[in-house]
């Protein structure tokens, strides 16, 4: 088996045509979550799972999300976008035109949905903790033998050889090094980073089914109340990240987050711990940890580093946020646009950029 994470989206792939240097559009019909599709069960496939709160105040995080995924595509992933928050709540009529034009640009990408109901204040937290539990996605969705790799959908992967599954492997960990230890259950763990870990869905599954989490809380007096979320086959839902997330980090889980906090490295350091505890239980598992091999194109860097003979020297891009929305700031960004795909798709996205930047209430000032 092998190691990824990734983007979550929840749309038909099938008629999307992908190779290194072309993401074309293509017409598809609206499919929902709970349509069917025929899986060739010995083809193994390559997923990337990522996903935004629709209720953050970056509305970026939002914007990205096609232009991120067509990223992946363009190195042979399939995205998988799950948009996390109330979608109970109408109320915010820019908030459903963003979404609106997001999601049919992401149909006509071919891009897997998914709409991952919560309670407002938990939606940020929820965006980075739902990609660990994507062992527990439908079977319609991913298989077992299929490999999820974790990212944000403000990184944008630049070169195809940086996330390569290599043979006799079950997955890697991408700049695997670039964090420390920490100690926790009077133990040492290896802190790794949520971009990018790439497993197959049967190991992130197991991560939790074999966790010593799961056996405490088999054997506390939750188990008969909440037995369905403590199955072998729990629903992907909120109460099922609730369960295993609250045992772990008890108030912490249910406290405000600010970004930086104990609570924003819940994630991180939760797929740390069963990652560590997985391998050691199975030396026989092998997990690819990678250096960073070539350097990252930061939002500080000068702006002449955009420039298309410049972009070659990086790996991947770190993009800004709501920034973006200043039309000198995308006027730069287009540069990037132009070196990963073709023109069709940089003009269609630079079209949406427009639509995207009328639903906005405050837009920054352009430079």
């Amino acid at each position: 088996m092998i190691c990824i994470f990734g983007i979550l989206a929840y749309h038909t792939i099938s008629k999307v045509r992908i190779s290194l240097v072309d993401v074309k559009l293509i017409s598809l019909p609206i499919v929902t979550s709970s349509s069917s599709r025929t899986i060739n069960t010995k083809t193994i496939r390559k997923f990337v799972v990522f996903a935004s709160s629709i209720h953050s105040e970056l509305r970026s995080y939002i914007f990205y999300t096609p232009i991120t995924a067509a990223a992946w595509q363009r190195i042979g992933y399939q995205p998988i976008v799950i948009f996390v928050g109330d979608f109970t709540d109408n109320n915010n009529a820019s908030l459903s035109s963003q979404l609106n034009l997001t999601r049919n640009l992401l149909k006509r990408l071919g891009v897997h949905i998914i709409d991952f109901q919560c309670n407002q204040s938990y939606s940020t937290k929820i965006s980075q903790l739902v990609r660990m539990f994507t062992g527990f996605l439908p079977d319609k969705i991913v298989n077992d033998i299929d490999y999820i790799i974790t990212t944000d959908s403000d990184i944008i992967p630049m070169h195809k050889n940086n996330y390569k599954i290599k043979n006799n492997t079950n997955g890697f960990i991408y700049n695997a090094f670039c964090c420390r230890t920490f100690k926790r259950r009077e133990k040492t763990y290896q802190m790794y980073p949520m971009c990018h870990i790439c497993l197959s869905k049967e190991i992130w599954r197991n991560l939790f089914l074999e966790s010593i989490q799961r056996k405490e809380l088999l054997n506390s007096n939750l188990s008969s109340l909440y037995a369905d979320l403590l199955s072998d086959k729990p629903p992907f839902s909120f109460d099922t990240i609730s369960i295993y997330t609250r045992h772990e980090f008890s108030k912490l889980y249910d406290s405000n987050m600010s970004k930086g906090d104990a609570a924003w490295y819940m994630d991180q350091i939760y797929s740390s711990i069963l990652l560590n505890d997985y391998c050691e239980k199975h030396p026989n598992i092998t997990i690819d940890k990678i250096p960073r091999k070539s350097s990252r194109l930061d939002p500080h860097l000068p702006s002449q580093y955009w420039e298309s003979e410049k972009l070659k020297q990086f790996g991947d891009a770190h993009i800004i946020h709501d920034e973006i929305f200043d039309s000198y700031r995308w006027t730069i960004f287009k540069n990037l646009l132009v070196f990963l795909f073709n023109s069709s798709l940089t003009n269609d996205f630079d079209f949406y950029y427009k639509q995207f930047v009328l639903t906005l209430r405050d837009k920054p000032e352009d430079h």
